[in-house]
């Protein structure tokens, strides 16, 4: 949904509610977006009614509401499942990047950047298949077992995330031990960002890394 007249909170705002989600940025042409989120478990249930569905998860974050009450809706609500699925990324005389070749759910934000990633690796794979130098099956399978491979932790992570649960408890406990922990917390927002796989960040040494520091640094403070 886009809003005009909606003040922000700083540049970006996100909240978690009871197993739902909402995330505000500004946009276009003095506009802003609201995303609003729910378990992909539920849209069925939802869907019937999206608009009264989405007025209750924005009614969870009550100092936000009031001001989605004083702004202006410019658009209607779009609403959207989002299924994380892999698709094979070629065949005869076609291939796929980005979303195009799998889906997962937006939440991760990571649409954008593995769009540039695969348009990379699938033109150099074709670039060899056009040369002669490896058949076009060979260079795709490859660039196939490779997006696979690079995408697999945060496809992963994000199926997780995209669950709203809390998260489970050993992720609770690491991110306690993050805390004043800037070299950690750094890690953690580049996997966010992408820039770091989950699969690298959460390696156990990374992890009892993490841990270790915490507990020393809880050790000086008892002293």
């Amino acid at each position: 949904m886009y809003y005009s007249g909606l003040p922000m909170a700083g540049r970006y705002e996100t909240y978690m509610l009871r197993n739902r989600g909402l995330a505000v940025a500004p946009t276009h042409d003095g506009l802003t977006i609201v995303i609003v989120a729910w378990p992909y478990s539920e849209f069925a249930a939802s869907k019937h009614d999206l608009e009264r569905s989405a007025l209750e998860v924005i009614g969870l974050a009550p100092e936000f509401a009031e001001r989605v009450r004083a702004a202006k809706r410019e658009t209607r609500l779009f609403g959207i499942p989002t299924p994380n699925y892999f698709r094979k990324p070629y065949g005869p005389g076609w291939a796929l990047v980005g979303d195009a070749g799998y889906i997962r759910d937006p939440i991760t934000a990571q649409g954008i950047r593995d769009a540039f990633r695969d348009a990379e690796a699938c033109a150099l794979a074709l670039d060899q298949s056009f040369a002669g130098v490896r058949s076009y099956e060979d260079a795709m399978d490859d660039y196939q077992r490779a997006r696979d491979s690079s995408v697999m932790s945060m496809y992963e992570f994000t199926c997780q995330f995209a669950t709203l649960q809390p998260p489970p408890a050993e992720m609770r406990q690491l991110f306690r031990a993050m805390r004043g922990n800037q070299q950690a917390m750094d890690g953690f927002a580049r996997l966010n960002a992408g820039t770091v796989s989950p699969a690298e960040f959460l390696a156990r040494d990374n992890i009892s890394a993490i841990m270790a520091a915490a507990s020393a640094r809880n050790d000086r403070i008892q002293r």
